[in-house]
């Protein structure tokens, strides 16, 4: 079976016992020309990570950015730190050169077998309550449409997704905010290919931020500090169905976003949050 676009993109050799060479793709960056996305960074030292162990899905992965990484090779350094029956906790780091981009901690597990014969004990939350996905816009068709009409382009990651958002949680691209920090809608891989949970990590910040829809003119470029994604299950496949918001923006800029991920089946795929700044 052919590779998917992600599992191109994402695609890492072993150079050494626990050095790995992949490449960042320039298509996925957050601006034409500028820096990848973080989730997807995150999702190309977690292939790296997962290699030497026996345990395929990060239920929790921790990534401090350093430096952005430019389109080009990279290497990612692991080390298993423990490998057990139910977990394997591994650290990584992101190398461009001499330059470190992004320091990784993760513990990975085989979320089906952990799954099968089992049901959850209890989720409190409950997916976000979204028009049907045929009474959203198609998000991704409207960004390429601007941009071919003279307008700001489409980022090259929006190109990697089939988004469906709510009209309301749309409008700020339009200069008509929410007045809240919310964000979200259905995605799944504009090219129709499985999500697995490496994609998840790139599905959790693959949004506009969330403080976009707050309505503050003064905001501009939100780099991410820190991402921490949770992933509870592998997904079943169609849309994913997502949450992003924010609620505090403190002194200096910092802000967070929290996240929820849910699969077509309405069962709770991952929790994320993220601590980004918003520069003035």
């Amino acid at each position: 079976m052919a590779l998917s676009r992600f599992e191109r993109d994402t695609a890492v050799e072993r150079v050494d016992d626990l050095r790995f060479r992949g490449q960042i793709d320039p298509g996925w960056a957050v601006i034409d020309g500028a820096a990848a996305n973080g989730g997807y960074v995150m999702a190309l030292a977690a292939r790296a990570m997962r290699t030497p162990i026996s345990h395929p899905d990060p239920v929790t992965l921790t990534a401090h950015f350093l430096a952005p990484p430019d389109p080009g090779e990279v290497h990612i350094d692991v080390e298993v730190v423990r490998s057990g029956r139910r977990h394997s906790t591994v650290s990584a780091r992101l190398l461009q050169g001499d330059r470190e981009c992004a320091r990784l901690l993760g513990s990975f597990a085989d979320l089906q077998a952990i799954e099968e014969g089992t049901e959850d004990v209890r989720v409190d939350l409950r997916p976000p309550d979204y028009p049907p996905v045929a009474d959203c816009l198609d998000f991704t068709a409207a960004a390429i449409e601007q941009g071919e009409r003279g307008g700001f382009p489409a980022p090259p990651i929006v190109r990697r997704f089939d988004h469906r958002v709510p009209a309301e949680l749309a409008a700020w691209a339009e200069g008509r905010p929410l007045g809240r920090g919310h964000i979200g809608g259905y995605v799944r891989w504009s090219d129709g290919s499985p999500m697995d949970t490496l994609g998840v990590l790139t599905v959790a910040d693959c949004y506009p931020p969330a403080v976009f829809n707050t309505g503050d003119s003064s905001l501009g470029w939100v780099p991410t500090i820190e991402l921490t994604v949770q992933i509870r299950r592998r997904p079943h496949d169609d849309y994913l169905t997502t949450q992003l918001t924010t609620q505090a923006i403190t002194a200096g800029g910092y802000l967070e976003e929290d996240g929820q991920i849910w699969d077509a089946d309405g069962r709770l795929v991952a929790l994320s949050r993220q601590l980004a700044l918003a520069p003035r």
